[in-house]
């Protein structure tokens, strides 16, 4: 980017050149067409909560929401929960959206029908952030746990399809909302026969059996993949390959070296249980 110093961002602080307010606001407004719940997951992953920002300077922004709602909000926004005088830039957008949208079953209604595996995730994740708003948006949506009102809308909202094999994995989740999109992507994994390791580990336990966090992406695929989406560099150096893997999962499947093949796996062969693979993993995955 434009940044001569990542400090301008970190600091938040006195004097921001005029380029590192323009990268923000192009890293941080919602495209048309995107759904709020998507946009703050992805202010959220953007690192959003690590941009401190006094109100005048979240002022000098100027419209960051396609939401005509969040937008009336962010004109005189309402200043996040906390003893601090400069909020992060996620913490500005969570109020505005948590004011403009109060209740918690507005948020989630904003979540819509999904098709592949890899798009349940997302909306898993928006569904988490729903629940983040709730909570007074001070976590992001991988550290929610998994409400029964989070299960129940993600398998409402899921291809007819997939139910099946979703349900034991969905049902069975305890844990946060990160744990249970590790999981959708093992599961997804499986269904698209991607790695014969995967379906044997899947088989009658629909993926509860599997070792925390088993990765079949190797890390330098998942580097590579980060740093040609456009993901800054000193983001992504030297964080733990389970991170990346989180990271690389929120990436459109098409910028995703395997994405593109499995999608098309799980949509042809549309299996009930988790333990018919299509016959074509026993072909050579190139890597």
């Amino acid at each position: 980017g434009a940044l001569g110093d990542d400090a301008v961002l970190a600091e938040g602080r006195g004097s921001r050149e005029a380029t590192a307010t323009q990268e923000i606001v192009q890293t941080f407004h919602q495209e048309p067409g995107e759904g709020i719940l998507r946009w703050l997951v992805r202010a959220w992953d953007n690192a959003g909560n690590t941009v401190m920002l006094l109100r005048y300077e979240l002022q000098q922004l100027g419209v960051l929401s396609q939401d005509a709602q969040v937008r009336a909000q962010l004109a005189n926004p309402p200043q996040p929960g906390g003893d601090t005088e400069s909020p992060s830039l996620y913490r500005w957008l969570a109020a505005a959206v948590s004011a403009a949208y109060p209740s918690v079953g507005e948020l989630e209604a904003l979540a819509g029908p999904w098709k592949t595996i890899a798009e349940g995730g997302q909306i898993l994740r928006q569904l988490g952030m729903a629940w983040a708003l709730e909570m007074g948006g001070t976590e992001g949506p991988n550290d929610i746990l998994v409400t029964k009102s989070i299960k129940a809308t993600l398998l409402r909202l899921a291809p007819g399809e997939l139910k099946l094999s979703l349900l034991t994995v969905v049902m069975a989740a305890d844990g946060r909302v990160g744990d249970l999109a590790a999981s959708l992507m093992q599961l997804e994994t499986a269904l698209a026969g991607a790695r014969p390791r995967a379906i044997r580990a899947t088989k009658g336990q629909a993926g509860r059996g599997q070792e925390k966090g088993e990765l079949w992406v190797p890390q330098k695929t998942l580097w590579l993949d980060l740093l040609q989406a456009g993901v800054p560099r000193e983001e992504i150096d030297g964080k733990p390959t389970a991170d990346l893997y989180k990271q690389w999962m929120q990436l459109p499947a098409s910028k995703r070296s395997t994405g593109g093949e499995g999608e098309r796996g799980v949509e042809q062969s549309k299996p009930v249980a988790p333990a018919a693979p299509p016959a074509e993993w026993q072909l050579p995955r190139p890597y």
